[in-house]
């Protein structure tokens, strides 16, 4: 396996990563600001380069040892101290919950995902095959589908309900974003229950004309089993069906799109401006919003000196619940960022 170099963003990025969730460094091997801190530095989504480890044993029961990979570049003591501002920063980041997160997550409107079933073809009977079908949920976020009689998962799932369904954010590109798995027992749902599974999927999926179709039937996945999520580097676990069932959807799903969409077309200095100045990194050649939450919102970031991507966490002023204070919290950032760069400018 080859090894990328590292620059200042790169390493920055994946030292942030790490500390935010957890990770020290063993003892022997403790994080000084000198030339070795760049053996627990990485670059971005492209290229790891430190050992991540989940410490709470909750989350990590057979203490899974993480990652060890070598052949990091060593930074001089700047590069450091820039790591160690970002690692702190951050590390102080408000986030949702877990649950929140895969309950916000399973909420995505025009939602696809694979399903796995195992096969009823005599060929492969038994195997677990892969689909890649849309999904909505009910009430409770149980997943709920439409599927065509002539379909082979559906054909697999009248034999044998039980089934996974990975899911990813809508807008995941690689390793550094998140997915979760939910696995259960998948049946067909009739009757006043059916009706409703179909108005509440078309909701979710206005454009899908077949949902009317005599041939196709609803299905939802009514027993959830299991749970596992991976956020991204060093966040991965699970959580239980009730902590899931009892999460609340974040407030800011329905408006996400247009927002992304108008910052990331209209407003790149800006983006650049908030990952530079108010998280402290190196200059960056693009940032793209690709996720935002009442707390704040994730820049997927390209270095301007390496082309290393990563993504970071930039925090609301404070919790917000409807989108006419979006336009007011991206204000008082912005107002920051020009208070900082005055600050130093008088420095």
């Amino acid at each position: 396996m080859k090894y990328r170099k590292t620059t200042t963003l790169a390493l920055t990025l994946g030292i942030a990563r790490g500390f935010q969730h957890g990770f020290r460094p063993p003892a022997a091997q403790s994080f000084h600001l000198q030339k070795q801190t760049a053996r627990w530095s990485t670059t971005g989504d492209t290229v790891t380069g430190t050992k991540f480890e989940e410490s709470d044993e909750t989350k990590n029961p057979e203490r899974r040892p993480g990652h060890q990979v070598r052949g990091m570049k060593e930074v001089d003591e700047a590069t450091a101290k820039r790591q160690e501002r970002v690692r702190s920063h951050q590390e102080s980041c408000q986030r949702l919950t877990w649950a929140e997160e895969i309950r916000t997550m399973m909420a995505q409107k025009s939602g696809f995902a694979v399903l796995s079933t195992f096969s009823t073809n005599e060929d492969i009977f038994g195997y677990p095959v892969g689909s890649v079908v849309g999904f909505a949920t009910d009430d409770e976020g149980r997943p709920i589908f439409c599927f065509s009689g002539m379909s082979s998962h559906t054909k697999n799932l009248d034999k044998d309900g039980r089934a996974a369904l990975t899911v990813t954010e809508p807008d995941f590109v690689g390793a550094a974003d998140a997915r979760c798995v939910l696995t259960g027992d998948i049946e067909r749902i009739s009757g006043k229950e059916d009706e409703a599974l179909r108005a509440s999927y078309l909701k979710s999926h206005p454009n899908a004309f077949w949902v009317q179709f005599g041939d196709f039937a609803m299905y939802r996945m009514t027993q959830i089993k299991d749970i596992s999520f991976v956020g991204g580097f060093a966040r991965a676990g699970s959580i239980t069906a009730d902590e899931y069932f009892k999460a609340q959807i974040d407030p800011l799903v329905d408006f996400f799109a247009p927002v992304a969409e108008h910052m990331n077309a209209d407003h790149q200095d800006s983006l650049k401006s908030y990952v530079e100045t108010l998280v402290g990194t190196a200059p960056v050649a693009s940032a793209q919003m690709k996720r935002l939450d009442r707390f704040g919102f994730d820049v997927r970031v390209v270095d301007k000196e390496s082309g290393s991507t990563g993504v970071l966490r930039v925090p609301f002023p404070e919790p917000i619940v409807d989108r006419a204070a979006v336009k007011t919290a991206f204000i008082q950032l912005s107002k920051q960022v020009q208070e900082a760069k005055e600050q130093k400018e008088q420095v």
